[in-house]
């Protein structure tokens, strides 16, 4: 039992209660969040319990007759507090609210952790639990390679082993309820969409999971034997992939990787797949184990050829931060080329060495393992924050002219800066000058108003193209054409579509000193305002005689004019002796930001 106290027996019933706790926990939670009661409504509270009720008691259930538990307190303890303080900070220098959906959007505060902080924390988590209990094991800071290789394996089945066993627990359960509405009995549908049940059920299945794979090492350490070798025999196709297509570079050029736009990923995922196979054919390098020589010749090419493809995906990245500058998204890539670049030099130098075979990597994989919990943290807290850092770069490439306000980005400031981006608009909005500060502040104030992240902005090189501004020399309110149209009443050639032609003028219709926007388009004459909120909405149309085009022609030559209409505040269009009354619709604003 690993110097622990606990019989076989006890660790299983304190296993079953851990996953009962751990569903209760998960329970009351979900119960606040969807009635939104405290601590639903404080972000900086709920977060942490959420993650801590989420991970720790996964860390503990796994780790139970491993570890001494004077050495599972600690560990348990140093991980609650470094998984709160995570919750807390990805809270505070988030957007303070989230919108839903809806006729208007409706606003929470930011409560949920972000998805980017939930994977590095698997990772993160994974990695220490491996590392702690392998050094507890030989009761020493660094264990053996052997011991942290079967540790981090043993971890990394039980959790796919878990994972697949409850989803044949779930599976079974939704079969039963099949069954049973077959006869007209709902009773059991219905539980099974209860979150009380739901919850609580699975945890315990999870705890369960962990048990039996617990108990039945000798099976979980065949399992990761019999995948590890099928793995180890992909090697040498991975590693003749790899350097086929380095081989290929050399008649095609980089531009066309360059031009895919989404190189850095892919060579990433390569340069992974290859870290793995090479890990899966090495093993833990014990002499009983030691790799076949038909896989050594494959395996160090691999190993070579890991260098030039983080060298790759490293310029990559550097090509696209030095012509968009920094985003949050480029820089959890650039850490990821980080790590990947210390480990293709470490595996390099491994391989140059041909006895024992790659005998070097074992310390390359424990210094890459401290290297990632490391950049995890700097990544998660204020030393790297990526919106800190993201919003910094932007807004010095704007307020250096390197772009222009009409090609500015202002949505990544909003749902890519969190706290920071929400500083740099309002400073923006406030403060902007130069000969385009108009600009600058409406596209600001939009920003900060957005409510819908999904919402696509048209090309207004498009839209600027499609539209024939009279009279000739004038043109339209820049913000018109940037505006993000996601709504069908805005008619195509404002939106951006290729090919779409109309007509616009900008007129002050209703004498108010703020110009409005008149767009033709075929029959139908849009009006288009700008609203208190800055956002430009439809507020009717003129209606022409279909499949007359002697009005439209009139109109584009400027032979009309506008008449009072009582009560409206909107006036007639008179063309030809003809009126026309505007027809009144609810506002329908685009998507702002």
């Amino acid at each position: 039992m690993s110097g622990t106290a606990l019989s076989l027996r006890a660790i299983g019933l304190t296993r079953v209660a851990i996953g009962a706790f751990q569903g209760l926990a998960l329970y009351l939670i979900y119960l606040a969040y969807d009635a939104e009661v405290w601590p639903a409504t404080d972000g900086l509270v709920f977060a942490p319990l959420l993650l801590i009720a989420l991970f720790i008691p996964l860390l503990v259930s796994q780790a139970l007759g491993t570890l001494r538990l004077r050495t599972l307190a600690i560990w348990a303890a140093v991980a609650t507090v470094i998984v709160g303080g995570l919750g807390v900070y990805d809270i505070w220098h988030a957007w303070p609210v989230d919108w839903r959906g809806g006729n208007p959007p409706v606003s929470r505060p930011h409560v949920l952790p972000s998805p980017h902080l939930i994977i590095a924390l698997v990772m993160g988590l994974f990695i220490g639990q491996s590392l702690v209990t392998g050094g507890d094991l030989d009761r020493k800071f660094v264990a053996d390679y052997t011991t942290h290789f079967d540790v981090a394996w043993k971890i990394a089945v039980q959790g796919a082993l878990a994972a697949a066993f409850t989803g044949a627990f779930w599976g079974l359960l939704r079969l039963g309820a099949a069954l049973f509405e077959l006869v007209n009995i709902d009773f059991f549908v219905e539980l099974l969409q209860e979150r009380w049940f739901a919850i609580p059920a699975t945890t315990l299945a999870v705890s369960v999971a962990a048990h039996l794979t617990d108990v039945r090492t000798d099976i979980v350490r065949g399992i990761r034997t019999l995948g590890l070798s099928l793995l180890s025999w992909l090697l040498p196709l991975m590693a003749l992939i790899a350097s086929g297509f380095l081989a290929t570079l050399v008649f095609t050029g980089v531009q066309p990787l360059w031009d895919t736009q989404f190189a850095t990923t892919l060579l990433l995922i390569a340069f992974g797949a290859l870290v793995v196979l090479l890990n899966a054919a090495y093993q833990d390098g014990h002499a009983e184990r030691a790799t076949p020589r038909i896989l050594r010749y494959p395996g160090s090419l691999a190993a070579f050829v890991l260098v030039p493809l983080a060298a790759l995906a490293g310029y990559a990245l550097f090509l696209r931060v030095e012509q968009y500058g920094w985003t949050a998204t480029r820089i959890y890539a650039s850490v990821c080329a980080l790590v990947a670049a210390f480990y293709a030099v470490g595996y390099a130098f491994a391989a140059i060495r041909s006895e024992p075979w790659l005998k070097r990597i074992e310390r390359c994989n424990f210094y890459g393992a401290l290297l990632t919990l490391a950049v995890l943290l700097a990544l998660f807290s204020p030393i790297a924050d990526p919106y800190r850092i993201s919003v910094a770069s932007q807004v010095a490439r704007l307020e250096s002219g390197v772009v222009m306000p009409e090609q500015f980005d202002f949505a990544n400031l909003r749902w890519e800066g969190g706290r920071y981006g929400q500083a740099a608009l309002e400073r923006l909005k406030a403060t902007a000058d130069g000969p385009r500060a108009e600009n600058v502040r409406e596209a600001a104030s939009r920003a900060l108003i957005a409510t819908d992240r999904s919402a696509r902005r048209g090309d207004p090189e498009i839209a600027r193209a499609n539209i024939d501004v009279h009279p000739a020399g004038e043109t339209l309110p820049p913000t018109f054409l940037t505006q993000d149209w996601n709504t069908r009443a805005a008619p195509a050639c404002v939106r951006g579509v290729r090919m779409a032609s109309c007509d616009a003028w900008s007129m002050d219709l209703d004498a108010d000193g703020t110009e409005e926007v008149i767009v033709l388009d075929q029959s139908l004459i849009h009006v288009f305002q700008l609203t208190d909120q800055m956002v430009w909405a439809q507020v009717g149309n003129w209606g022409l005689p279909p499949g007359c085009a002697a009005f439209s022609n009139e109109m584009t030559a400027g032979r009309f004019t506008t008449a009072p209409s009582e009560p409206s505040r909107w006036p007639d269009l008179e063309i030809s002796g003809q009126r026309f009354r505007l027809r009144e619709t609810a506002p329908m604003p685009g998507c702002p930001g």
